[in-house]
């Protein structure tokens, strides 16, 4: 019995002691930090510049500490958390993938703050380090469920880094900083975030209550194998999960800002600085999209080939819409945003000719 529950639950052991540990960092120079407010600016600017290293530091070991830990793992292919989430080889060999992704990103990061001399605010480097430690398990879900609760941790989180990655400092005073006006791009910016997360996670969960009304589970693979029973026996719920599938494929494509939904994402971009824009760029858009694709393939493949004709009219009117506006692009912000959804595009585009 022993034997069994440490089989369920040692998976999440590592991410777990991260995430506690980081949190107790925070707390800790938060408080630090409230402690000495009032004194002179001289004593900010150390806790700041403690702060920025001991976060650095926090990733670095949690680099090293992943890597021993993702290697214990080899060779494994079992479902776990009473079949919520699924380990296998592929799975393992994409968290070292994200590895050297985000060590890379994260290290030219630093480098340009160095270089720059500027200070991050702490809520920023904490949300950084949540992100990098969450994202790369949304591989490992196996049920709808757990796609929304991992779905929605990361919405939260990456609103958190975006809200707090305009209070970047040199000579920071927050009694000026809360006495001046904040810039309505920022404003926009956390506006235009907070619905889209919002009304995505409406649509996903109105999805979830119903897939689960009709099969009696979340699981991805079995949803697919009643489903071509059900078709196969022309049974009459196949139009109801036809609606909902595309429910759920208009709320993905939301979320993550796809063309033609993707107004939200230029708002977005205006409102955040140049640096938090190359981490959403990179390691941020990495992510999301592999698991994109490898969502559709692997959760969605047999759903896939049913709605080919909505995502070639998705794409092709996204094109035509892309193309218009490219013609109105006055902001460097604005070009950025306008490249990666090309970017996406072209991948999307490539994706469909494999189907």
């Amino acid at each position: 019995m022993t034997s069994l529950s440490f089989n369920d639950f040692y998976f999440f052991l590592n991410p777990v002691w991260f995430l506690s540990g980081l949190w107790i960092f925070f707390f800790k120079m938060n408080s630090n930090f409230n402690k000495i407010s009032s004194e002179k600016s001289s004593h900010i600017n150390i806790i700041k510049i403690n702060s920025n290293k001991t976060f650095i530091g926090f990733y670095y070991y949690l680099i090293f500490f992943n890597i021993m830990y993702i290697y214990t793992l080899h060779g494994k292919n079992l479902l776990l958390w009473f079949s919520h989430f699924n380990i296998n080889n592929f799975t393992i060999s994409l968290l070292y993938f994200f590895l050297l992704v985000s060590f890379t990103i994260y290290f030219l990061l630093n480098s340009l703050t160095k270089k720059s001399n500027l200070f991050k605010s702490i809520d920023y480097l904490f949300s950084l380090n949540n992100l990098i430690l969450i994202l790369p398990y949304l591989f490992f879900v196996n049920t709808v469920f757990t796609f929304l609760f991992l779905l929605e941790l990361i919405s939260v989180v990456l609103l958190y880094k975006l809200i707090s990655s305009k209070i970047w400092f040199k000579n920071f005073d927050p009694t000026k900083y809360l006495n001046n006006s904040i810039p309505q791009n920022y404003i926009n910016m956390v506006f235009f975030q907070y619905w889209v997360t919002f009304f995505s996670t409406i649509f996903i969960v109105y999805f979830y209550i119903n897939i689960f009304y009709i099969y009696g589970t979340s699981d991805w693979f079995l949803i697919q194998f009643l489903h071509k029973f059900e078709i196969e026996n022309q049974m009459a719920s196949t139009n109801m999960i036809r609606l909902l599938i595309s429910i759920f494929l208009i709320s993905i494509f939301f979320k993550l800002g796809i063309t033609p939904l993707h107004l939200f994402k230029v708002e977005v971009y205006k409102g955040i600085p140049f640096l938090s824009i190359f981490f959403y760029t990179t390691y941020y858009f990495i992510i999301f999209f592999i698991f994109f694709i490898f969502f559709l393939l692997d959760f969605l493949s047999l759903f896939v080939i049913q709605y080919y004709a909505f995502l070639v009219f998705i794409i092709f009117v996204g094109i035509l819409y892309v193309m218009v506006l490219l013609f109105d692009v006055n902001l460097l912000k604005a070009f950025f945003t306008y490249s990666t959804i090309i970017n996406t595009i072209g991948f999307m585009i490539s994706f469909i000719t494999l189907l």
